[in-house]
Order: structure tokens, then C-alpha cells, then sequence
């Protein structure tokens, strides 16, 4: 029972934050980047901190806790939201759900460098089934050019880096800090150089120009993806190892793609089929190597 658990959430996290990828399109379309990324932020601290702070483990959190948590925070929440963000103002949704499905395979090697985790065979058998998979897709749907195409495929990946050494870190030093205190102190790291990069980039914001459309996307991000996915997530790593967990970024690229199919209109071609089906054959052969913790 406590296994069909772990994957039921799993797959809630995973069709959540599959979602994600589409919301920051729409609310591009008329929020500036940074800025979009900071009152993300901010509405989620807005939730996140006050409940982080009444609660009585709250007390457990000691100095290097902090230290660990703000440089992490730091990493997957601002430098991580500032790439991505800027970055998918150039490719289409799809693309960034493949860029940044690279992080089961940079945890896997930052967890194996700092013995966090063990690294199995079933475990390398999923990474290359998911690689695979998102090497074809890859072929397929990248077929962005130019300059700015190229500057924001790299700035994505750049992000997933960052998401996979927040991820060991946290799993590696902090596990044993309670879920509602990782996510508010995260968020604020993250929040304050966003916010101060936004306002010296971008300018003050204006949210009397914003479409009901982008208000809905910043909410459904605030609210469902940085508080109730965020939460759930944390509450998954503390049972799954880093890369196990981060397969999930593997098997959001096919369900990014069809949102952004049916949505956007972007195509898919029999290839994004193919691909799909190895990231799916990934995804099972990591639930299956998942350790309870």
C-alpha cells in the first residue's frame, strides 16, 4: 500500500507540473519574464510562510539548515525560474519540458559523486530508456534556429542543472527538515534576487495591462504548482531517490507536447510517438527501482 501510494502521488506531481510548461507560455504573452517569476514567487511565499513558521518542527531547522536551504533555494527557484522563464519566451512549451527533463540524469551523477544514492542497473537501464526517448523527441521537435532559439534552449538546460543539484542537496543534507519549511525558506531565496533582477531588467510591474488569461496562468503557478506540487514533491523525495523521483521531468515531455498540440498547435509526428514510448518504458523501470525511505 505505502508503494501504490508513493507512485499515485508521483503521477498527481507529474500531470501537475506537466501542465506547467503551458501556463508560462500563456502568461508570457503579456508578463515580462523575471517579473512573472518573482510574483510567482511571491503569492507562494504568501501561502508557504506562515504555515512554515506556526509550525511546531519549525524549531528543527538549524543554522546550516538555513544555509543549505537558501543556497538551494537560491539555485532551483531563482537562478533556475529567472533561465527558465527567459528562456521559454523563444521555444515553443514542448522544447522546455525536454530541456528540462535532463535532471534525472545530472542527479544521478551528482548523487552518485556524493554517495546519496546507488546507482543500479534497472536505475542506469531507465536513464538511457529516458534519454533515449528524449534524444528522438528532441530530434524531431527542435527545430527552432537562430540566435535567440539557441540562447533559450541553453538557458533551460542551464536551469535543469540547477534543479538536479538543488534536488541531491536538499535529499543528501536536508532531508530530515520538515516539507513546509524547505518550501517557504526556497521560495524566499529564491524570491529576493528575482524580484531585485526584475525591477532593474523589467521596471515595475503593471497588472492592469494583464489578460484574464495570464492572471489565470500566474495563479494556477502560484497557487497549484509552486504550493501543492512543491509540497508533494518534497513529501516524495523524502521517500525516492533523487533521480528515481526525477524521472518524472522524463515523463512530462510527451504530456507538454500534447498540451502544447492542442493548445498551440505544435505537431506530433510520429517521431514524438517513438519517443514517447521509451519515456514511458523509462518512467516504469524507475517506479520499479523506487526505494521507500
Amino acid at each position: 500500500m505505502g508503494n501504490a501510494r508513493i507512485v499515485v502521488i508521483w503521477w498527481i506531481v507529474c500531470l501537475l507540473w506537466s501542465s506547467t510548461f503551458l501556463f508560462i507560455k500563456i502568461g508570457l504573452r503579456d508578463i515580462p519574464p523575471f517579473t512573472f517569476a518573482w510574483i510567482r514567487l511571491a503569492i507562494a511565499v504568501a501561502v508557504l510562510a506562515p504555515i512554515g513558521m506556526l509550525s511546531a518542527r519549525s524549531r528543527m531547522v538549524s543554522g546550516r539548515d538555513g544555509v543549505l536551504l537558501a543556497l538551494t533555494g537560491l539555485l532551483l527557484l531563482g537562478v533556475n525560474y529567472g533561465l527558465l522563464f527567459w528562456g521559454a519566451q523563444f521555444i515553443p512549451s514542448g522544447l522546455v519540458a525536454i530541456l528540462q527533463s535532463c535532471t534525472p540524469v545530472l542527479a544521478l551523477v551528482f548523487g552518485g559523486l556524493l554517495k546519496s544514492e546507488s546507482v543500479t542497473r534497472l536505475k542506469l537501464l531507465a536513464v538511457v530508456l529516458g534519454v533515449a526517448g528524449v534524444t528522438i523527441i528532441f530530434g524531431t521537435e527542435a527545430s527552432a534556429s537562430g540566435s535567440a532559439a539557441l540562447a533559450g534552449s541553453l538557458a533551460v538546460f542551464a536551469g535543469s542543472l540547477c534543479v538536479a543539484l538543488a534536488y541531491v542537496g536538499v535529499k543528501t543534507f536536508g532531508h530530515h527538515v520538515p516539507v513546509t519549511m524547505v518550501a517557504a525558506l526556497q521560495s524566499v531565496a529564491g524570491l529576493i534576487p528575482l524580484a531585485c533582477l526584475a525591477f532593474a531588467v523589467e521596471g515595475a510591474p503593471h497588472p492592469a495591462l494583464w489578460s484574464a488569461g495570464s492572471w489565470v496562468a500566474l495563479l494556477y503557478l502560484s497557487l497549484v504548482a509552486s504550493v501543492v506540487a512543491f509540497w508533494l514533491n518534497y513529501w516524495l523525495l523524502a521517500r525516492m531517490d533523487a533521480s528515481a523521483m526525477l524521472m518524472m521531468g522524463v515523463a512530462e515531455v510527451p504530456i507538454a507536447i500534447g498540451l502544447g498540440a492542442v493548445v498551440f498547435g505544435e505537431r506530433l509526428p510520429s517521431g514524438t510517438l517513438l519517443g514517447g514510448g521509451c519515456v514511458l518504458a523509462a518512467v516504469i523501470a524507475a517506479l520499479k527501482n523506487t526505494n521507500r525511505r
